[in-house]
This record gives structure tokens, sequence and C-alpha cells, in this order.
């Protein structure tokens, strides 16, 4: 089976591509109840959308803070990298100040005090000061709403993955990185929650080895080579793997992880702490679309299609699919699934995202031709190559004629003296 080449090593536009299919199945996911759920990649083995999101976002993450900081420009890459997540942060605040006010005027609109009560609402009736003290620290946050801080915090300790890549290379950080999964799995290490005990339901310490794994595999795109480079029994193990998880998930045998007596992180689905299937299914799910045949469209996408827009805006588009999700949300509150209302709020919040990305990108092309036309104005030379150099008027008087013929001679000794 012949595999895809080796891309240039411009943009991969198939990385945008399957971000957009996460934020896609985010938004989908994130309005429970709908029949379009059921149709989702977690319905089709251990992990999810949220995986491959983080996996994708550790990829990108080598080309637009890697590369400066293993070039020497260690704190310009920081700086970069945390200002990132400062802009996380109030996006963050945003979705989770529009989610409180959207389910208190639903509560009002609808007069069901129960919408009150959904996504970790109810502590603000609770306990209102120390909640809104740990919706500001991020210790306490609404379910839904709750993905944006794990991958802050990732940003803030990309330098120190970056540092251990410089000093000991790509295996020594995702080694390194291997044992604080490790860690935190064995002695339950968590970011605390407040006021409520507990921890965040993404945990950072586990979830950044999917990070790291998206990272390692992006150094080495950059440098032209491939994480894992192809191997045909290791192709058909991952196949295997993904099928035998896609008839786990399809005749629901939960029971057969109780029953063996493993760990939970061996033979458990927990998503807080990254569990060992979880992990095995993202890793095989990336490399059989990553060495996908040549014949396989997922081998030419361009960067026109319209998930691949999505992807390219992901920050805007998952902010604004978080809030059109929640909309629904209210809209469907304790309402059975019903095709044609699911139908509808799916179709119109896709369409909306898509309808986003489409703009952004006239956007980004309308002030980068602004920008050329406004350089072209100011340098003039610049706007056009000129075919010949103007010719410098000469107000010097023309000089005479030299005589030819046999007063030359004549004329010529005449100048010598």
């Amino acid at each position: 089976m012949k595999q895809a080449s080796t891309h240039s090593l411009g943009r991969d536009h198939r990385v945008d591509f399957f971000r957009g299919i996460a934020l896609a199945m985010i938004f989908v996911n994130h309005v429970p109840g709908n029949l379009w759920e059921n149709f989702t990649t977690r319905n089709f083995g251990f992990s999810d959308s949220a995986e491959l999101f983080v996996f994708l976002a550790g990829f990108a993450s080598a080309f637009a803070y890697a590369k400066p900081f293993l070039a020497g420009h260690r704190l310009l890459a920081t700086l970069k990298a945390w200002r990132r997540a400062g802009i996380l942060y109030l996006v963050h605040a945003t979705l989770t100040l529009f989610a409180i006010g959207l389910f208190a005027w639903g509560a009002l609109a609808f007069g069901d005090g129960g919408l009150l009560r959904e996504n970790n609402l109810a502590a603000l009736e609770a306990a209102p000061v120390d909640t809104l003290m740990g919706l500001a620290t991020l210790g306490h946050q609404l379910k839904f709403v709750n993905i944006l801080p794990m991958y802050m915090v990732l940003l803030l300790a990309l330098p120190a993955l970056l540092a251990l890549c410089d000093r000991f290379g790509r295996g020594g950080m995702m080694l390194a990185s291997f044992a604080l999964w490790v860690a935190s799995a064995l002695f339950w290490l968590n970011m605390p929650n407040h006021p409520a005990d507990g921890g965040w339901f993404f945990n950072p310490f586990s979830w950044q080895l999917i990070f790291a794994a998206g990272l390692y595999c992006g150094l080495a795109r950059s440098e032209g080579g491939e994480g894992l480079p192809f191997s045909s029994t290791l192709y058909g193990a991952a196949l295997a793997f993904l099928l035998f998880a896609f008839l786990f998930v399809e005749f629901e045998l939960w029971g057969m992880d109780r029953a063996l007596g493993l760990p939970v992180m061996l033979a458990g689905f927990d998503k807080t702490y990254v569990s060992v299937p979880r992990l095995l299914h993202l890793l095989a799910l990336v490399y059989v679309f990553a060495h996908a045949p040549r014949s396989s469209v997922l081998s030419r996408v361009s960067g026109d299609n319209p998930f691949t827009r999505l992807g390219r805006h992901s920050l805007p588009v998952f902010a604004t699919g978080t809030a059109l999700a929640l909309m629904a949300q209210v809209v469907k509150f304790e309402e059975p699934p019903e095709i044609m209302r699911d139908t509808v709020l799916i179709a119109g919040g896709l369409g909306l995202q898509f309808a986003l990305a489409h703009f952004l990108d006239w956007w980004r092309e309308a002030e980068r031709q602004l920008k050329a036309s406004a350089a072209s104005k100011a340098n003039p030379a610049t706007a056009r190559p000129a075919l010949a150099a103007p010719r410098r008027e000469d107000k010097r008087p023309a000089a005479p004629a030299l005589p030819s013929g046999k007063n030359a001679g004549i004329v010529a000794s005449i100048m010598k003296r």
C-alpha cells in the first residue's frame, strides 16, 4: 500500500482540516440530548474530539513557538506563548460570564429554575462569594466551558517542555512528559477546585502528555521528518486496535474492564487522567490518518476545504461554537430528542461557524491587500518594476563635435599641449 509522501514544509492543511473536524464534533457533543451526537467520533472509540484537539494544538505549537525558541529567541517565544495563554483566559472568562447570564435569562424567560442548577451553576446559589472567587481563579469551572483553562496551563508550561527538548532532545522531552503522566495517575496530581473538593475535569498534569506528543510530531515535521515513520506492521496493529475499540463501544462491553481486575488507568476509560485505552486510541487514530494512502482524500486536503477554514481560525470558531451550544442547551432544556428541532439547531450552529471562518479568511485577505496597497503607494518604485531608468537631463553645454579627417591630427596635437 503506497503511503502519502511527506508534504512540503509549508502549512500542512491536514492539521487545520482535522482540527476543524474536532471543533465541529465538540459543538455537536456540547448540545446533550440531540440525535446527531450519536454520530460523533466518541461513539466509535475510546477517545473523542477533545484529545484530537489538544494533540493538534501541540503539533501547531511546534511551528508557532518551538521554532523561535530553539533558534535562540527563548524570551520572545516564551512571552508569545504566555500572551496566548492570557488571551485564552479572557475568552474563557467571557464565555463563563455569557453562560451565567444566558442560563439566568432562560430561568426567568421560561420560568424554570432548573436551568440554574445545570453545568455547575448551582454553586453560585449555595456559596456565591466563594464561587465567584473560584471562577476568577479557575478553581470553579462550568461544564462545557472547561477545556480552555487546561490549554492555558499547557501554554504556560510550554517553555519548560521546549527547554527539555533543547537540552535532551525530543525523546528526552517525551520521557519527562511520560513520567509526569504516570506520577499524576499514581499520586492523583491535579489542579485544585474551589470552593468544591476535587480537581479539574481536564487535568493538565495528565493531558500534557497528549500535548507533548503533538509537539513531538510537530518538531519532527518541522525538521523534515516524521514523528513515527510508516511501518506496515504498526499500521496494521493501529487499524486492528481501532476496530477493537469500535466493536467494544458498539456492543457496549463496558463491564469487561472491571472483570479483568486491572487498575483504572490500564483498563478503564477515565478522561480526567487520560487512561491508557484513551491514549492508545488517539495515537492509533493519528497514526492511521497521518499515513493515509496517497489515493485517500485525506492526503489531498486543500486550504479552501470548509473544515480547513474552521481549523485555521480555531479560537474564534471554538468560542462562537461554545456560545451557540449553550444557547441550544437552553432551547432544548429537558426536551427529548426530536429530529427537526435537533437538525435545525445543529445545522444552524455549524452553518454560522462555517460562515464565521469564511468571513475571517476574507478579512485576512482584505487586510493583506490593504497593506500591500499602502506599501505600494508609500514606495511607488516597488509597485511595478521600471523597464529602464529615466535618463537625467544634463544641463551642461554640449561639447563641440571633434573634427575628423586630416584636421583630426592637428587638433589632437593641440590638446596634448
